[in-house]
C-alpha cells in the first residue's frame, strides 16, 4: 500500500471493465497496477483507455500488488476465477471475487485468506445500486414494525445469487430455505414456492439461456414485493423505483360515498401507490456507464475499509457462506436452465406505447387539471444545452475545481493567519479563540464553523474536539499564484474574467467581511452596477442550466392542453421567483420570442428588490406579455397577490436555498402552481468553497437539523425530501453525476405537481343514498 492507496490489479476485461471504471472514480483510494487478461482486442482497448499495463500471465504481475479484483467465472460456472483467487491469497494478496462463488470454494478461499493474513470477499454490485439500497433500508423499517406475510419475487437465473444477497440484506433472516413445489410447465418462467426463513415465498425465475449469448438473454433482473398487514413494499426493478402500496381497506362505519368523501381518515388519504425516492428512471446507457461503476466503487471502498480496519471479516464471511448455501439450494431445486438458442433482441420504442396511452382520457385531468408534458418529454432537454460543452472536457473541469479549491482554502488560512490565528502548526487554537481574535460578527460565526469543518475535511487543518491546528503558512505570493492557476483555466473558457475579479475582491476584504465592517452587497454591486453579479450567473454551468431550463419551458408550453371543463385559457402562465439580474430570464425570454408560444405567454418577473424590477422592465420593454412585481419568498405568496392554482410554470434560479424555511416556501409555491404544472429550480447541491468566501455572507442562516448545519447548501437527497413532503408527483435532476460539468456542483430540478383528486367532484354529482333504500 503506497500513501494509503491499494495497488490493485483487475483480472478479466469483459465485466472487469466495470471494475476499471469504478477504480478510476477512486484515485485517492486505489492505484491500478494493471489488467490481467488474455490479450484480446477488448483487453488492449481497456488498458489503453485507462493508461495501464496489460498482463497476459499472472507470473508477469509486479510483486507489490495489494488487491486483486478477480472478475472471471468461478469454478461453479466452469471458469478459473476461484483458482486464480487462491493463487493470489496464498501470496498474501487481498481478493474480491465477482459472484457467484460456490460455498465450498468460498470456504477454501476464506481459509487461505486466514492463513496468509489476507482478506477475501465476493463482489456484488447489485446490493449497492441506489434503488436496491433504498429498498433494503425501507424493508428494514417496515419489518421493524410489521411482520412479513409473504415474499413475491421474480428474477432471471443469471442474477439469482444477487437476488439471494438482496433478500439477505433486507430480511431479518433467510435461514432456512425450504422448498415447496416447483413448476416447470410451459413459458419462460419456472415457479418455485417455499419458505425463506419463516416467510412464505413464491419465486418466479426466468430460467432460460441463449447458449450463443448466455449473459444477455434476460426478461428481467430483479423484482421483489414484501407484503405485510399494512400493504406491500416493492422493488419494481433492480434500478427502481421503490414503491409502497397500502392495502385497500374500506372503513366499516361508512355507508355512502358522500360519507367517504367527507371522512378525514388518515390512511384513506394516502396515495394508493407512493414512490419512495426518485420517481424518474435512468436510461440503460447511463445505468451501465454510471450507476454500475458507482455501485462497484461503493463495494470496493467497503473492501478497502475492511482491509484497513481488519475487523468484521468473520461476520461477513458467515453471511457470504449463508448466502451461497441458500443460493445453491435454490438453484438445485430449479434445475438447469432451458436452452433457447438464436434469441433476438427486438427493441420497442416507448413512443409507441405513449401514443397509445395518450388516446385514453385521464379522468383526473379532464375534470380538474390541464394536461402537460411528462417526465419522458423533459428528460432530453439537456440536448439543447450540449453546445455549451464545446472544447470543455471533464478533466478540464476537475482540474479547475482542484485549483479553485486550493485558492479558496489558501484564502481562508491566509485570512486567519493575517490576524495571528493558525500561525503555529503545533499550537491548538480553540473555536472560541478563533471567533474572538478574528472579530467575527455573530451573524457570520456559522460561516467560520463551516470554513473550519471544510478545511479539516480536506486536510488543510487537523482538530481535536473544538481545537484546530496543523496549518501550513500561506504567504501573499503563494495566494496570488494559486488564484492565477485557477484563472488560467477559468477565464474565457469556463466563465467571464469578472467572476474571478469578484472573488479576489472578496478575498482582499475577508477580515472586514467577517467583522461586518464591509457590506458584501457593495462588493457584488459596486457603485450600484450589476457587472459582477451578471458575470456570476453567466458561466458555463449557469449557461448550461439556463438553456436546459428554457428548453423545458418550451416543451411544457407546447404540450399544454387546457382542462376540458375549464374556462378557455390558452396562455402559458409563468412566474419567475427571485429573478434578480435576469440571467435565467434572458435565455427563457429569448426562446419564447422565437417559439410558437410567442404571444401566448404571460410572464411575471418577481424579486424582493425594486432595483432589479426597474432594470428588468427597461431591458424587456419589447415584451408586452411580461409583468413585474415585488415578491418575498419568505412571505405568503397568495397574500402578496399571486392566485392559487393559477401558474403553469414556476422558475426559481438560485434563490430557494436562501429562504428561511425551504419546506414552507416550496409548499407555498405549490399552492399557486396548477395541478400537473411544473416547478423548475436551479441550485448548488453541495458547498461551493468559492461561495463561502463571497455570496454566503449575504445568505440567510437557517437554524435547521444538524445535517443541514454541516452544509450551507442542500444536497440532492435533501431536495428530494423537500419535494416528497410537498407531495410532488415526479422529479427530474440535471445533469447526471457523470456529466463533465457535474464537479461544479449545481443542478436543475424539474418537479411536477400532483393532480387534484377526482373523488369530491364525482361525489358532488351523486344522489344521496339512504341506507336500506334501493
Amino acid at each position: 500500500m503506497t500513501g494509503g492507496k491499494l495497488r490493485t490489479v483487475v483480472c478479466g476485461s469483459t465485466f472487469g471493465q466495470f471494475y476499471l471504471a469504478a477504480l478510476h472514480m477512486l484515485p485517492e483510494q486505489f492505484e491500478v497496477a494493471g489488467l490481467l487478461a488474455r490479450g484480446s482486442e477488448r483487453s488492449q482497448q481497456c488498458a489503453k483507455h485507462y493508461g495501464i499495463k496489460l498482463y497476459t500471465e499472472a507470473r508477469q504481475l509486479p510483486n507489490d500488488i495489494d488487491l486483486a479484483c478477480v472478475v472471471l467465472r468461478s469454478g461453479v460456472l466452469g471458469g478459473k476465477g476461484t483458482e486464480l483467487s487462491l493463487n493470489f491469497l496464498e501470496q498474501g494478496i487481498h481478493v474480491i471475487q465477482e459472484q457467484p462463488v460456490h460455498h465450498k470454494d468460498m470456504m477454501t478461499c476464506f481459509s487461505a485468506a486466514h492463513r496468509n493474513n489476507a482478506v477475501f470477499r465476493t463482489g456484488d454490485l447489485y446490493v449497492h445500486l441506489p434503488a436496491v439500497r433504498r429498498f433494503i433500508v425501507c424493508a428494514k423499517a417496515l419489518l421493524e414494525r410489521q411482520e412479513a406475510l409473504y415474499i413475491d419475487a421474480a428474477f432471471a437465473s443469471q442474477v439469482s445469487y444477487p437476488m439471494m444477497h438482496i433478500l439477505l440484506e433486507a430480511l431479518p433472516s433467510i435461514r432456512i430455505w425450504k422448498t415447496g413445489a416447483v413448476s416447470r410447465d410451459g413459458g419462460p418462467f419456472h415457479v418455485l414456492t417455499g419458505r425463506l426463513g419463516q416467510i412464505p415465498a413464491i419465486l418466479r425465475v426466468h430460467n432460460e439461456v441463449d447458449p450463443d449469448d448466455p449473459d444477455n438473454y434476460l426478461h428481467l433482473l430483479h423484482r421483489i414485493a414484501i407484503g405485510c398487514e399494512g400493504g406491500s413494499l416493492s422493488l419494481a426493478d433492480t434500478h427502481g423505483p421503490v414503491l409502497w402500496q397500502p392495502r385497500l381497506h374500506i372503513p366499516e362505519n361508512l355507508n355512502t360515498l358522500s360519507e367517504l368523501a367527507g371522512a378525514n381518515i388518515e390512511y384513506m388519504l394516502e396515495n394508493s401507490i407512493a414512490t419512495l425516492g426518485p420517481s424518474s428512471s435512468s436510461n440503460y446507457r447511463d445505468i451501465l456507464t454510471q450507476q454500475w461503476p458507482q455501485a462497484i466503487a461503493r463495494d470496493l471502498s467497503s473492501m478497502r475499509e475492511m482491509i484497513r480496519e481488519s475487523s468484521g471479516q468473520v461476520m461477513r464471511a458467515q453471511q457470504e457462506l449463508l448466502c451461497s448455501r441458500q443460493w445453491q439450494e435454490m438453484t438445485a431445486a430449479l434445475g438447469y436452465p432451458v436452452l433457447r438458442p438464436g434469441c433476438s433482441h427486438q427493441p420497442l420504442p416507448v413512443s409507441i406505447l405513449e401514443e397509445a396511452a395518450g388516446k385514453i382520457q385521464d379522468d383526473n385531468g379532464s375534470y380538474n387539471a390541464a394536461d402537460y408534458c411528462g417526465a419522458s418529454e423533459l428528460s432530453t432537454c439537456t440536448e439543447y444545452a450540449d453546445s455549451e460543452l464545446a472544447g470543455i472536457s471533464s478533466d478540464d473541469v476537475i482540474l479547475f475545481v482542484r485549483k479553485l479549491e486550493a485558492a479558496v482554502f489558501s484564502s481562508m488560512v491566509y485570512t486567519f493567519q493575517l490576524q495571528g490565528i493558525l500561525t503555529n502548526r503545533e499550537r491548538e487554537y480553540s473555536l472560541t479563540e478563533i471567533l474572538s481574535v478574528s472579530n467575527t460578527a455573530p451573524r457570520h460565526q456559522y460561516l467560520i464553523r463551516r470554513w473550519l469543518a471544510l478545511l479539516t475535511e480536506r486536510g488543510w487543518l487537523q482538530h481535536r474536539g473544538d481545537n484546530y491546528y496543523g496549518a501550513d503558512v500561506v504567504s501573499k505570493q503563494m495566494l496570488g499564484q494559486r488564484w492565477q492557476a485557477a484563472r488560467e483555466i477559468w477565464d474565457s473558457r469556463l466563465g467571464p474574467p469578472l467572476t474571478m475579479d469578484y472573488l479576489i475582491r472578496n478575498v482582499e476584504q475577508l477580515p472586514q467581511l467577517l467583522s461586518g465592517q464591509q457590506q458584501p452587497t457593495l462588493l457584488l454591486f459596486p457603485e450600484g452596477k450589476i457587472d459582477y453579479a451578471s458575470a456570476c450567473y453567466r458561466d458555463v454551468m449557469a449557461r448550461y442550466l439556463n438553456k436546459t431550463l428554457a428548453e423545458a419551458v418550451i416543451r411544457i408550453g407546447l404540450a399544454k392542453k387546457p382542462a376540458v371543463d375549464a374556462v378557455k385559457d390558452e396562455l402559458l402562465h409563468i412566474v419567475e421567483i427571485g429573478a434578480g439580474t435576469g440571467a435565467t430570464t434572458d435565455e427563457v425570454v429569448r426562446r419564447l420570442k422565437t417559439s410558437a408560444e410567442n404571444g401566448k405567454t404571460e410572464y411575471l418577473f418577481t424579486d424582493v428588490s425594486n432595483y432589479f424590477l426597474t432594470a428588468a422592465s427597461k431591458r424587456f420593454k419589447d415584451c408586452p406579455w411580461m409583468r413585474f412585481q415585488i415578491v418575498d419568498i419568505d412571505k405568503d405568496f397568495i397574500q402578496q397577490g399571486l392566485k392559487a392554482e393559477s401558474v403553469d410554470i414556476i422558475i426559481a434560479a438560485g434563490v430557494l436555498d436562501n429562504s428561511f424555511d425551504i419546506d414552507k416556501t416550496v409548499n407555498g409555491l405549490m399552492r399557486i402552481l396548477k395541478p400537473g404544472g411544473w416547478m423548475l429550480i436551479t441550485e448548488p447541491v453541495h458547498d461551493l468553497p468559492e461561495t463561502l468566501i463571497s455570496q454566503a455572507f449575504m445568505m440567510t442562516h437557517q437554524v435547521e437539523s444538524g445535517e443541514r448545519i454541516k452544509s450551507i447548501f442542500m444536497s440532492v437527497r435533501q431536495w428530494q425530501d423537500v419535494f416528497r413532503k410537498a407531495d410532488v408527483a415526479e422529479v427530474l435532476t440535471f445533469p447526471g453525476e457523470e456529466h463533465p460539468l457535474a464537479p461544479l456542483g449545481q443542478k436543475l430540478f424539474a418537479a411536477r405537481k400532483n393532480r387534484r383528486k377526482l373523488a369530491q367532484a364525482l361525489v358532488d354529482d351523486l344522489p344521496q343514498v339512504v341506507e336500506g333504500e334501493v
